[in-house]
């Protein structure tokens, strides 16, 4: 009965160990932002490439996690440098007052496998409001460099006068919508217990096991020679 409870406890630990949460940094070099809004019988789009924080991700409860992403606004491209400048003017974004969005989730909900619901408050333009994002967990892998890597897309729309960028909003001739799709792609880069990006090759090797001492080899029983001889026979 002993050994059977010394043996639970350790698959216990183990899975313990295995389904730890997860911490994430998000690698700005491979992760983007991606938005179109309509432009009068079209759609414009553009892309935001400076994103930085951070994502915890628990794998024994997909209900749990957390995420805290900040977005530099000047990191804008719609692909056309002019219409760069003037969105990030005071007539849209304002960068100069507000060079940053800010996503901090508040829940996850899990909606089947590697799926699920992020809620959370975005703030953009000086205005925080409440938004649902729609994920998806691409895949875990070990990339050539030897760190691990987790991938995720998550979909969502917003209305941008509800963060006071109204410019050309309820415009009778539609220059610009008013609804911004937006698609987050993420890559993020696993974090070990000192808070560094954990690298799989420069992990310490397990101690190897503990071999026993050596014991002295048994010396060959000595033979008896002609002193011992005469010896027996003079006693």
């Amino acid at each position: 009965m002993r050994k059977t409870g010394f043996l639970i406890g350790g698959l216990l630990a183990a899975q313990c160990a295995w389904a730890a949460p997860e911490t994430y940094k998000i690698d700005d070099a491979h992760s983007f932002a991606n938005w179109s809004i309509r432009h009068i019988v079209g759609k414009t789009t553009g892309s935001f490439t400076g994103i930085s924080g951070k994502l915890m991700l628990d794998p024994a409860n997909p209900n749990t996690g957390n995420a805290d992403v900040t977005i530099d606004v000047y990191s804008l491209d719609s692909g056309h440098r002019e219409r760069d400048i003037h969105v990030l003017t005071a007539d849209f974004l304002d960068a100069n007052r507000y060079p940053t969005m800010r996503f901090v989730s508040s829940g996850f909900r899990s909606t089947g496998k590697d799926a699920g619901v992020m809620s959370g408050q975005l703030t953009l333009h000086g205005a925080t409001r409440s938004v649902e994002i729609p994920y998806k967990i691409l895949g875990f892998a070990t990339d050539p460099w030897s760190n691990q890597r987790a991938a995720f897309e998550g979909r969502f729309s917003i209305n941008r006068s509800d963060y006071g960028i109204t410019k050309y909003v309820g415009d009778s001739n539609g220059t610009v919508g008013n609804e911004v799709e937006i698609t987050l792609l993420v890559e993020g880069l696993k974090l070990g217990p000192d808070g560094q990006v954990l690298n799989v090759k420069t992990q310490p090797a397990a101690a190897p096991a503990t071999q026993p001492a050596a014991q002295p080899a048994a010396q060959p029983a000595k033979k008896p020679g002609i002193e011992d001889l005469l010896k027996d026979i003079l006693r």
